[in-house]
């Protein structure tokens, strides 16, 4: 499934929405915070710098990484409009 189909869903799928490129990262740090000792491959300070790139080109941006027991942490950033599928934005603003 590409990231852009979330847009089909309600908007009550909706957490938060951002118009602030920093608040936007900052948003998505908090969320994402893997337990320490979770053994991220990827160091947090290079997910905010791609995800600071990346969105103001209109390009989705995905954390993920598995914990420990089987259990997956992710959180998602997604565009709209979207440059990848044509959904309309699901919150009027």
């Amino acid at each position: 499934m590409r990231t852009g189909e979330w847009l089909a869903k309600p908007a009550s799928r909706i957490a938060e929405t951002f118009d602030d490129l920093n608040k936007a990262v900052e948003w998505m740090t908090r969320e994402y915070a893997p337990p320490a000792g979770s053994g991220d491959s990827i160091p947090l300070d290079s997910r905010e710098a791609l995800a600071t790139d990346l969105l103001p080109r209109g390009v989705d941006v995905q954390w993920g990484e598995w914990l420990s027991g089987g259990h997956f942490i992710t959180v998602g950033m997604i565009c709209c409009p979207n440059r990848h599928v044509n959904h309309p934005c699901p919150t009027a603003r």
